[in-house]
């Protein structure tokens, strides 16, 4: 089952695009309320991100997968609940241009034993609507 979320942003597709790539960017956003929370990320192909509160004892990592400009991020999503990772699965993330900004539309692939993601969908609603607040500064 996939979970799509959608948000529509006030800036252009090339910035939303470049605020998911650094780790200085994803903390101005995507948990700025966790104040231990660690921003790692090796924006290339290839390359791995990893977003953790010690504190909170929750966190998220994976790879690149895809990487198209101001267009698609693609990553594997295994989250940690204590440092443990739950099964692997796959985010897209696709910018597509709107009159006054940018419509992110998060397709998240649910393994099958994650039930109907409402938690999940939950956490992305919050990430994106902190996002939409960092496009609109």
């Amino acid at each position: 089952m996939d979970l799509v979320i959608e948000q529509e942003l006030p800036c252009e597709p090339g910035t939303a695009y470049y605020l998911w790539l650094s780790a200085e960017s994803l903390a101005s956003w995507w948990w700025p309320h966790i104040s231990d929370t660690r921003y790692l990320i090796d924006a290339r192909l290839g390359g791995g991100y990893e977003i953790s509160s010690t504190g909170a004892g929750i966190g998220v990592r994976g790879e690149i997968l895809s990487l198209e400009a101001g267009e698609e991020i693609g990553m594997t999503w295994n989250w940690m609940n204590d440092g443990v990772s739950e099964v692997a699965e796959k985010v897209w993330v696709r910018f597509v241009p709107i009159a006054g900004g940018t419509l992110v539309s998060v397709t998240h692939e649910l393994d099958d034993a994650a039930g109907d993601g409402g938690d999940l969908k939950q956490g992305w609603r919050d990430v994106l609507a902190r996002l939409a607040a960092v496009c609109n500064a």
